[in-house]
């Protein structure tokens, strides 16, 4: 893969924070006014891709409908150098599935703290129109102290109305496969229901230290999410509350209609109960 030099106009690269196929996560300084921000930019070699350039539009037209402090905030779309890049808010906190991985109990003291901001991320988001579509640990930032930013608006779409429901068409089905509703794998119209599914599969992993389904392929994942009943957390963490349960058993459910009806339901439910019985260690 080709290296970004190391300026994007008055932009100083200074380290990076995070990669994938298409593109890199880099902070630096705005060397004009001394901020120092995050860069998402297209690698050089996709740089001329029209799908890629088309989704940072998109995000940067997301961002721009939201205003909400646990969501991250999107300045502008630059080009320079042939590199298209967004300039964002700086949050230099590691994602959730990095700190999952380093153990679930470490983050036990502050769960219901990211658990509820995650909720008012997502629930603006809907308020605003939209479903995320890629809920997941990675998309979500966390500080010690628990304070998140939710990341990565790029295939946001807009929520499917009671006749899209009914008798629209769906899309082409987009997202990760281990948070996917199983309406979602379908390519079926979506709405905020399926943004609580995935949700719900964050949650599980936040508890259990691993997603709700695992799997050898893709193909055998995604059809667990479409026909089998999500196990029972208390199989991975019996230090979780009834009521937390109950709730995870709400929110994983197969019929979209089985679900809480808003994130705003689950946001009541949340800061109503107890997550874990007793605090680890």
């Amino acid at each position: 893969m080709a290296r970004l030099p190391e300026r994007l106009g008055t932009l100083k690269l200074v380290q990076q924070l995070g990669s994938g196929r298409h593109c890199q996560i880099w902070e630096a300084v705005d060397e004009r006014t001394g901020q120092r921000v995050a860069v998402k930019a297209i690698v050089p070699d996709k740089a001329d891709d029209k799908e890629q350039r088309g989704l940072l539009r998109h995000e940067l037209k997301v961002a721009k409908s939201l205003d909400h402090p646990t969501v991250i905030r999107i300045d502008r779309l630059e080009e320079q150098g042939g590199v298209p890049h967004l300039v964002l808010e700086l949050f230099p906190h590691p994602n959730l599935k990095q700190q999952i991985v380093a153990g679930t109990d470490a983050l036990a003291p502050r769960l219901q703290r990211i658990v509820t901001e995650l909720s008012l991320a997502i629930d603006h988001l809907h308020a605003r129109g939209w479903v995320h579509r890629d809920v997941k640990p990675e998309n979500v930032l966390a500080a010690p102290d628990g304070q998140v930013k939710l990341i990565d608006l790029a295939i946001a779409a807009p929520a499917a109305g009671l006749l899209g429901r009914l008798f629209g068409a769906g899309t082409r089905a987009q997202g990760s496969p281990s948070y996917m509703s199983p309406e979602q794998i379908r390519g079926a119209p979506l709405d905020a229901r399926s943004d609580i599914y995935s949700f719900g599969c964050v949650l599980f992993e936040l508890l259990a230290g691993r997603p709700p389904f695992t799997a050898p392929n893709t193909n055998d994942l995604l059809n667990k999410h479409v026909a089998e009943t999500a196990p029972s957390i208390e199989k991975f963490n019996r230090n979780v509350t009834t009521s937390a349960s109950e709730l995870l058993r709400h929110m994983l459910a197969k019929k979209p209609a089985a679900r809480p009806r808003s994130m705003k339901v689950v946001l009541q439910r949340l800061r109503s109960i107890r997550l874990l019985e007793r605090l680890p260690g």
